[in-house]
């Protein structure tokens, strides 16, 4: 998320990309884990864009945005399987510490 910026890059803000204005915020991309920042989908008079900082605004079309959000829920449904798991396994750590320390 965008966070030293005088715009608000939240989902149905207005913001201003370089020389064209009246851009919506449709859908915010997370990209967590690449150090890569988030991608933004756009839209403007029908028209949608996919926003990366540094890597500039390009034209999308629906099929396209699409799969991005998809994406980015697969990716964020696998981490919290794997966040999950990772919770499971140290709660059945400590119980096998806690079963040694009072045998």
């Amino acid at each position: 998320m965008i966070s030293n910026s005088k715009q608000q890059w939240t989902v149905g803000q207005t913001v201003k990309v370089g020389f064209l204005t009246g851009l919506e915020v449709v859908a915010v991309v997370p990209t967590p884990g690449d150090s890569a920042p988030d991608a933004y989908i756009l839209s403007r008079n029908q028209q949608l864009y996919s926003f990366v900082p540094h890597n500039g605004l390009s034209k999308v079309d629906v099929a396209e945005a699409s799969a991005m959000i998809a994406a980015a829920k697969r990716h964020a449904e696998q981490q919290a399987a794997a966040a999950l798991a990772k919770a499971a396994a140290s709660a059945r750590y400590a119980d096998l510490v806690h079963e040694l320390a009072c045998a």
